[in-house]
Parts: C-alpha cells; structure tokens; sequence
C-alpha cells in the first residue's frame, strides 16, 4: 500500500515522498553524526576552505545541495519519461541512498556539488537521445564532466562512461565527438582565466586541480545499513538485466546508459582511490533508478512495501548499527 501511494500521480504520493525524505534526513541530523576526520579533508579543497570554522553552515550548505538534487532529479522529458521509474520513488531511493553515507551528506558538500553536475549531465545525455541535432547539449555534456571534475577530481573517469552513453544513444557522428571533448577542454580554459590574475598562476593551477582529488577517508565502515542497501543494488541488477535481454531497444538502451553510469563509478572507486561512501552518492542517480523500477515490478504490495521499508531504514541502521 505504501509503495502504491508514493508511486501514484497525486498530491499525497508528492507529499509522503518529500515528508519521508525529510524526516530521513532530520533523523540523521539529531542523532549527531560525527565526520571530524572528513571535515579535516575538505579544508584543503579549493572551493571549500573556507569552512574551516563553519560545521554547522557546511550541514546546512550540504542539506540545501541534497534537496536541490532531490528536485532536480525529479525531471522527466520525451522518451525517458516511462523508463527511469516513477519520479516519487526515485528520488525517495535516490535520498536514501545518499542518508546511508551520511559523513559524505553533512561534511562533504564537495561531492554533492560533483553528485548535482552529473545529474545534470546524465539529464542532458537522455536528452540527447532520438533528437536530430544535439551539439549544444554535448557539449554541455563536456563542460559538466569537467565542471565535476573541479569539486572531485576522479570524476574525470566519467568520460568513458559518456563515451559508452553516447554511443548507445547517438548515431557516432564525430562532430559530436569533438564538440564533446571541446567541452571538457573548455573547463580548464576556464580555470586559467581565473588563476592568472594570481601571483603564482601555474601553482594556483596546480594547486586546484590536486585539491579537488578526492582522498580516500579511513574511517569509512561497513554498517547494517550498508549491507541493507547493497542487497538492494544486488536486487536491482536482476531488473537491468531484464531489461537489456527481454525489454523494447528503448529500454535496453536506458538500462545500458545506467549500468555504464555505474560502473564508471566503480572504476572510481577500484582504480582512482574514492571512498567508496562518496562513490555510493556520485552513482546515487543511476541506482536508484534501478531500486524504483524493481520495487515497482513486484506483483505483491506487500513484497514492494518490505523492500521500500528496508530502503527507507538504510540511513537509520547505517548510524545505529555499524560493524
């Protein structure tokens, strides 16, 4: 019954979704999270060392950021609007998802800022798809894996997950190709303009690009939550395979688009050295996609409602339980 509601086009499937979500978050918020040695790392990052003595505008900086991503994802347009599950359920997931990491959610506004640029991103990508001309939004496309790439570094691996989409989704037209990689050598044309009014242009230069590269933190740990919320990654999987080996070329495509989104992520994580928190919210999008179309596949209420309770408590047994 409770999935039924917040998948429904109405005022109180809208309502309960924005009400549970926020509740998740309040939740976390009370309960006191502690992300000292996380704080310790965004000092040095060239967007955010002003923070210093600012712990409670950094929480409220990286609140501000989840719920601008909440909305944002919301967007549904032309040929996707059937395929990345219902917009109440997504981005419940998507919040989700993100609260389980919750040292990442209050004290890393810097990942939020990458997570909020490549939705974007992934939003112009499905875009893009059956649309004749497409220059502008590629190379948008470009500018935001660049743009990411300035608040965590490792985004960067990202290009090959945009290569992957667009060859799903696009004809191979080498214009686009160029126009796309014009627009990630934009973000750093960008950049010099800024620095070189500074005494040391090259070390400012320098300077940026090295704090933006996302350390690993060591006190990340595995927690119930976690374990609940990779059970349901697992899950999930079992939905995009279906998808790409018994669904319509419309569907396979999509489901390809997000997978490629993922593992780009997992590339991250397993090659670059990103936390593998951080790597959760930077792939938040694409998995919950996934987690909303599965929950929403279940032929019994009650098996769809268990499955979303459990999604929903992730954040809670994250902080609660921790192994």
């Amino acid at each position: 019954m409770l999935t039924a509601i917040i998948r429904s086009d109405t005022i109180v499937g809208l309502l309960l979704a924005y009400l549970i979500s926020a509740a998740l978050v309040g939740c976390l918020w009370f309960m006191g999270v502690s992300g000292s040695s996380v704080t310790e790392l965004l000092l040095t990052h060239w967007a955010f060392s002003w923070t210093e003595n600012g712990g409670t505008g950094v929480v409220l900086l990286s609140t501000v950021l989840l719920a601008g991503t909440a909305v944002f994802a919301r967007v549904r347009f032309r040929e996707i609007k059937e395929t990345l599950g219902g917009r109440n359920l997504s981005m419940l997931a998507m919040v989700s998802i993100i609260a389980t990491q919750a040292n990442v959610l209050f004290f890393r506004p810097d990942v939020l800022v990458a997570n909020l640029v490549l939705v974007a991103v992934f939003m112009l990508i499905f875009y893009t798809y059956k649309k004749e001309s497409a220059l502008s939004e590629i190379f948008h496309v470009g500018l935001g894996i660049g743009l990411a790439s300035l608040f965590v570094g490792q985004s960067v691996m990202l290009v090959l997950s945009v290569a992957f989409s667009l060859l799903m989704l696009r004809s191979g037209n080498i214009k686009e190709w160029i126009v796309f990689l014009l627009g990630l050598v934009m973000t750093a044309v960008f950049m010099a303009l800024v620095v070189v009014w500074t005494e040391e242009p090259v070390l400012s230069f320098q300077r940026t690009i090295q704090s933006s590269w996302l350390a690993s933190v060591s006190t990340s740990r595995l927690s119930i939550g976690h374990i609940v919320l990779l059970m349901m990654v697992f899950l999930s999987m079992s939905k995009a395979l279906s998808n790409i080996t018994a669904g319509t070329v419309h569907l396979r495509n999509i489901s390809l688009v997000n997978l490629g989104w993922i593992f780009g992520v997992a590339l991250m994580i397993l090659i670059l050295g990103v936390d593998w928190r951080a790597g959760l919210v930077l792939a938040a999008f694409p998995l919950s996609n996934l987690m909303a179309q599965f929950i929403e596949s279940m032929n019994r209420w009650w098996i769809a409602d268990l499955l979303l309770l459990a999604l929903i408590t992730a954040p809670i047994f994250s902080i609660l339980w921790p192994i």
